[in-house]
């Protein structure tokens, strides 16, 4: 049996990307751990931000961290599925958030049981709005590059099949 290397490698990437998610869901990057190089990055940027503007600001950097990465993690889940199942576009991305809001689960449980980490459905939220919110501009921009559904002619429930 022959494996395609492009299959592969888009696999290995979720699996690589998915190792990432869960080294930064350990202790080593607690909001007390990544506050004190984000702090004085913040304070070199913006050297009058006060104290309360430098909390906000770290902990809306720490949630936009989170939309990104599951954004990452559903794109590349969405390509590994699309060069690996014969299957349509929508099953594709349906499969690829799944993926993307289990390891988002897996993750906050994770941190539920790490000394200094807690797990949030707030963040799960998070994870799942990055994921479902890139699939959907994939969808939208494959849509506007390739209007018509593979196979031809669009297909209408009740036809029979026919346009």
């Amino acid at each position: 049996m022959q494996v395609d290397r492009q299959v592969l490698l888009a696999w290995l990437l979720v699996a690589l990307w998915t190792a990432l998610v869960w080294t930064l869901s350990g202790n080593e990057f607690s909001a007390s751990a990544t506050s004190r190089f984000l702090g004085p990055l913040m304070r070199w940027l913006l050297p009058s931000i006060s104290e309360s503007t430098l909390e906000a600001l770290h902990g809306a950097v720490r949630k936009t961290a989170h939309v990104a990465e599951y954004a990452v993690l559903a794109l590349l889940a969405l390509r590994a599925l699309r060069l690996s199942a014969e299957t349509s576009w929508l099953r594709s991305a349906a499969l690829a958030f799944a993926l993307a809001l289990t390891v988002s689960i897996a993750d906050e449980t994770h941190q539920a049981f790490a000394e200094a980490r807690t797990g949030s459905t707030w963040d799960v939220g998070l994870d799942a709005a990055g994921a479902f919110g890139v699939l959907a501009v994939a969808g939208l921009w494959r849509r506007r590059r390739d209007p018509e559904p593979r196979g031809g002619a669009a297909t209408h429930v009740g036809t029979g099949g026919r346009a």
